[in-house]
């Protein structure tokens, strides 16, 4: 058995349990998290309702498990919170289910004002944590019916009550700009903020201290001074550049990486492991600049590197749904081919192609000539923020 295998090398290698890199939420493992998680967990005593806003791949789901877990299973916490986590599209119905399993509420709920009446007599003095994920849902798109539009604004008005009401605080994470979209679709949200907070890719140093925690939570020998093989130092700069600092792309590539080594025999993973054989880390910049342009000697992306100093910057909290989502899938890739963006997208590679050639002519990425095709990269002005440019 291939996983048994696995698991037999690294124990044997590197005294590790299990692999480090699997992206299941660990609650001891969260790297930042001082930066990330205290002006978050100040809000559960003094807010109303919390904006987490990211990319993909910036750990917005991991905050909320890790609250989840940290409200039920920490007694500092579990005597005065009652967590409720919430991870499908979110209507009213599923409003109610969540609160009815959570309460054991039997009686049939309509409006909101019966649930509130229904679980004020059981808190005895407790607050719910409403934790809700995925909240670009929630914001009206192109293709919702008027059916759909209404439930989305029903929805939002049980929010905005559920707000007022002291027993409860709600906490929303989505995608970059989601909480502009839903205080415009309704304005009685806006003045009940009282936290928006933008999930940043990791800095270097934070990256390390993701995978070093991730290895030791699983090392036998927790205190060893290489906690850190296979890594070389190298690596860990290409890891850095090739995932944009995003914790999920992060661990991805690590655990690629250690997969890699061990069907290939070797003892270590190095930066050329990462990027490809005779590739060093700065000739894979997340931003290239003109000197790492003449230094891969390519003439269309000095050209093009040129240009984009002059283009001017684009508010892409405008564009077409699609669009986004598509420079959002470039944002933790190197670089992509039309049929890449086509099967990530679930897209034709038609309407890939066109969406990639009206990008590249707003200035948001480069391209450059790969066998009889073309590769197309996103420049790191949108690729770390690329909604905020």
């Amino acid at each position: 058995m291939a996983e048994i295998s696995y698991l037999e090398k690294i124990h044997k290698k590197f005294g590790w349990t299990d692999f480090p890199f699997s992206i299941d939420l660990i609650p001891q493992v969260f790297a930042g998290k001082e930066k990330i998680l205290n002006p978050i967990m100040e809000q559960l005593a003094i807010g109303r309702i919390v904006y987490i806003e990211g990319n993909y791949g910036s750990g917005k789901s991991q905050i909320l498990k890790y609250m989840q877990i940290k409200l039920r299973d920490d007694p500092n916490y579990s005597n005065r919170y009652i967590p409720i986590l919430i991870q499908e599209p979110l209507t009213t119905d599923v409003l109610i289910h969540a609160f009815q399993r959570k309460f054991g509420i039997e009686t049939k709920i309509v409006l909101v004002g019966d649930l509130l009446e229904e679980i004020e007599l059981q808190l005895k003095g407790k607050t719910v944590i409403l934790l809700i994920d995925e909240a670009q849902e929630m914001a009206i798109q192109e293709r919702d019916t008027p059916d759909i539009i209404e439930e989305k604004n029903k929805t939002l008005q049980w929010i905005r009550v559920l707000s007022d009401f002291r027993g409860c605080r709600i906490f929303l994470t989505g995608l970059t700009n989601f909480g502009k979209k839903l205080n415009e679709m309704f304005r009685p949200l806006e003045d009940r903020v009282t936290l928006k907070f933008f999930l940043k890719p990791f800095d270097y140093e934070t990256m390390v201290e993701l995978i070093r925690q991730r290895i030791t939570f699983f090392s036998e020998d927790k205190d060893k001074d290489n906690i850190l093989v296979p890594f070389s130092k190298d690596a860990f700069m290409a890891v850095f550049q090739k995932s944009g600092g995003y914790p999920r792309a992060i661990l991805r590539i690590c655990q690629d990486a250690v997969v890699d080594m061990l069907n290939k025999g070797r003892e270590s993973i190095d930066a050329e492991n990462i990027l490809g054989p005779g590739v060093k880390p700065k000739e894979i910049a997340l931003a290239p600049t003109l000197a790492d342009a003449k230094a891969m000697e390519s003439e269309d992306l000095v050209r093009e590197m040129k240009s984009f100093k002059d283009q001017i910057i684009v508010d892409t909290s405008t564009m077409a749904y699609m669009d986004q989502q598509v420079l959002t899938f470039m944002a933790t890739r190197e670089e992509v081919t039309p049929q890449d963006v086509a099967a990530g997208c679930n897209i034709t590679p038609g309407t890939a192609s066109n969406i990639l050639r009206k990008v590249k002519e707003m200035g948001l990425v480069f391209r450059k000539k790969q066998g009889r095709t073309f590769s197309y990269a996103l420049y790191s002005a949108y690729r770390r923020e690329f909604t905020h440019a």
